[in-house]
C-alpha cells in the first residue's frame, strides 16, 4: 500500500521538481567532493585538482556553446519522425568533440611539468565521461525524461560519494590521479544508462544538416561562453602561474563555499526575474522601487551567513588543513566580494530585461579586461587576497557600467515618451 502510494505521488509530481532534484544532486555532489578533497588531500593537492577542473569547465563551456545549448532549441524544432536521426547525429557530434578535446588537452599537457603525465590518463577519462554525461543528461531533460535524468545523476553521484566516504574512513592522503580515476569511472555507469534510455546508436545520416543547425546558433554562443569562463577564471589562471598550488586551492575553496550562496541567488533570479519583467513593461514607474526592495532583501538574507563565514574563517580553514589559518583572510575578502555582488545583482537583472543583449556582453568584456589589466600587480602585492580584490574591482566596474547603461536607457525612454505626447498635441493644434 505504501509503495503504491509513493509511486502514485511520484508520478503526480510536476516535471520541474524532478529537474530541481537532479540539479541539487549534481551541485551537492560537486560541493561535497571539493570539501572532501581539500580535507583529505590538503590545499596543495586540491589546488592541482582545481587546475584540472578549470580545464574541464572550459571544455564543458565550449561543449555547451557547440552542442548542448543549440540542442535545447534544435531538438524542439525537429519533427518526431526525425528525432532518432537527430540523436544519432548528436552522438556523432559528441564523439567528434571528445576526440578534439582529448587531442587538445594531451597536446597542452606536453608543455606541463613531468608530474602532469601521471595525472593525464585519469583526467582524459574524466573529461570524456563528464562531457558525455552532461550532453546525455541535458538531452534526457530536453525530451522530458526527467526521472531517467535524476536516476542517472544519482547513479553517478552515489558512486562518487561512496568512494569519497571510503577514503574518509581510511588513513593517509589520497593521490590526485586516484581522485580523477574515481570521478571518471563512477560517471561511466551513468553515461551507459543514459545512452541505453535514449537508444543512442552511431550513424551519420543527417549529420551535415543537424551540425549546420547547431553551428548557426553556436557561432554566437561560443564567444560568450569563452568570455564567461574567462570572467570567472582569468585571475585564477594568473594565480596558478604566479603563485603556488596551495594559493589556487584556497581560492577554489572560497569559490566552493560561496557557491552555496550562488544556488540561492539562482533561485531568487528564477523567481524575481519574471516579476521584475512584468513591472518593467506594465508599471515602469514602480520598477526602481521594486528593484531597490529586492536589493535590500538580498542583503538582509545574506547578512547572517556572510557574518558567520567571516567570523569562522580561521577555524574553518584550520579544520581543512592544520597550519593554514593564514589563508583565512581570503575567505574574509570573499565576504566583501559577495556584498558587492549582491549590490550589483539587481542591476544585472535590469540589464537582462533590456531588449538589447549587447550591454550584458559589453559589461563582461569590460570586467575581463580590468581583471587582466590588474592581475599581475594585485597578485604580486597581495597574493591570494589580491585575486579576490581583483574580483571585487571587476564586479564594481561591471556594476558601474550597467548602472550608467540602465540610466541611459531610462533617459532615452522618457525622451521618447515626451515626443510621443508632443506629436499628437502638435497634430491637434495644426488641425
Amino acid at each position: 500500500m505504501l509503495v503504491h502510494w509513493l509511486r502514485r505521488s511520484a508520478a503526480a509530481l510536476p516535471a520541474r521538481y524532478w529537474v530541481v532534484a537532479g540539479q541539487a544532486v549534481v551541485s551537492g555532489t560537486s560541493f561535497f567532493t571539493n570539501i572532501f578533497i581539500a580535507r583529505l588531500c590538503g590545499l596543495s593537492t586540491f589546488g592541482e585538482y582545481s587546475a584540472w577542473q578549470m580545464v574541464l569547465l572550459l571544455a564543458l563551456s565550449v561543449q555547451g556553446a557547440l552542442i548542448t545549448q543549440p540542442m535545447q532549441i534544435v531538438q524542439g524544432e525537429t519533427a518526431p519522425a526525425q528525432q532518432p536521426a537527430y540523436r544519432q547525429a548528436l552522438l556523432a557530434m559528441q564523439l567528434a568533440f571528445s576526440l578534439v578535446a582529448v587531442a587538445a588537452v594531451a597536446g597542452g599537457a606536453a608543455l606541463l611539468p613531468r608530474g602532469a603525465a601521471e595525472v593525464l590518463p585519469a583526467f582524459l577519462v574524466c573529461l570524456v565521461a563528464g562531457c558525455g554525461q552532461d550532453t546525455a543528461r541535458k538531452l534526457l531533460l530536453a525530451e522530458g525524461r526527467v526521472r531517467a535524468a535524476l536516476v542517472s545523476d544519482g547513479l553517478s553521484a552515489g558512486g562518487q560519494v561512496l568512494v569519497l566516504l571510503y577514503w574518509a574512513l581510511g588513513s593517509g592522503p589520497v593521490a590526485l590521479p586516484a581522485v580523477l580515476w574515481a570521478m571518471g569511472l563512477t560517471t561511466v555507469p551513468a553515461l551507459l544508462l543514459s545512452g541505453r534510455v535514449l537508444g543512442l546508436t552511431l550513424r551519420f545520416a543527417g549529420l551535415r544538416h543537424f551540425a549546420g543547425a547547431h553551428w548557426r546558433r553556436a557561432r554566437w554562443l561560443l564567444p560568450t561562453a569563452l568570455l564567461q569562463w574567462a570572467s570567472s577564471n582569468a585571475l585564477l589562471v594568473f594565480a596558478g602561474f604566479m603563485g603556488s598550488a596551495a594559493m589556487l586551492g584556497i581560492l577554489r575553496l572560497a569559490q566552493t563555499l560561496m557557491g552555496v550562496l550562488n544556488v540561492g541567488l539562482q533561485a531568487v533570479e528564477n523567481y524575481a526575474l519574471p516579476r521584475l519583467s512584468q513591472t518593467f513593461h506594465r508599471q515602469p514607474h514602480l520598477f526602481a522601487a521594486q528593484r531597490a526592495r529586492l536589493g535590500r532583501t538580498l542583503l538582509l538574507v545574506a547578512a547572517l551567513p556572510l557574518a558567520l563565514l567571516f567570523a569562522l574563517a580561521g577555524p574553518l580553514v584550520g579544520w581543512l588543513q592544520a597550519g593554514s589559518e593564514a589563508h583565512a583572510n581570503v575567505l574574509r575578502w570573499c565576504c566583501l566580494l559577495y556584498v558587492v555582488i549582491l549590490l550589483v545583482y539587481p542591476l544585472r537583472l535590469s540589464v537582462r530585461l533590456l531588449a538589447n543583449a549587447r550591454l550584458y556582453f559589453e559589461g563582461y568584456v569590460l570586467s575581463v579586461a580590468v581583471s587582466f589589466g590588474l592581475a599581475r600587480w594585485l597578485i604580486g602585492q597581495w597574493q591570494a587576497s589580491g585575486v579576490v580584490l581583483g574580483w571585487v574591482v571587476a564586479q564594481a566596474v561591471l556594476g558601474l557600467y550597467w548602472a550608467l547603461a540602465v540610466r541611459r536607457v531610462q533617459v532615452k525612454s522618457v525622451e521618447n515618451k515626451g515626443i510621443e505626447t508632443i506629436i499628437p498635441a502638435l497634430q491637434a493644434e495644426n488641425a
